[in-house]
């Protein structure tokens, strides 16, 4: 495993990081796949402060978890922290809500 205090992943090392955190919630696992696919990338949403990824924190150990905070998306792209195409950022705003993480939802 690389270390995790320079925080420089794969795209495939954070794409597992974020399935790890959706095991098992349907929703989820569809926003994410949405947000990664369709939206901007992995790269793009960690450079935007929108993808939070941590060393495992449990006893199985083998892997980073993942999140994406999808409450700040529109203010990631409001203040230029997230370049997105028309297409990415409809795609991210399906996953957010699709994701049921937003408060309200």
């Amino acid at each position: 495993m690389r270390p995790s205090l320079l925080g420089i992943w794969t795209a495939d090392e954070l794409e597992v990081a974020l399935v790890r955190t959706a095991c098992g919630d349907p929703q989820l696992e569809t926003a994410l796949d949405m947000a990664v696919h369709d939206g901007p990338g992995v790269f793009a949403l960690l450079s935007a402060g929108l993808l939070r990824v941590q060393p495992d924190v449990d006893e199985l150990g083998g892997g980073l978890w993942a999140e994406v905070e999808w409450a700040d998306v529109e203010d990631a792209v409001i203040t230029g922290r997230l370049r997105v195409t028309g297409e990415q950022l409809g795609a991210l705003r399906r996953a957010a809500r699709t994701s049921g993480m937003l408060p309200g939802t």
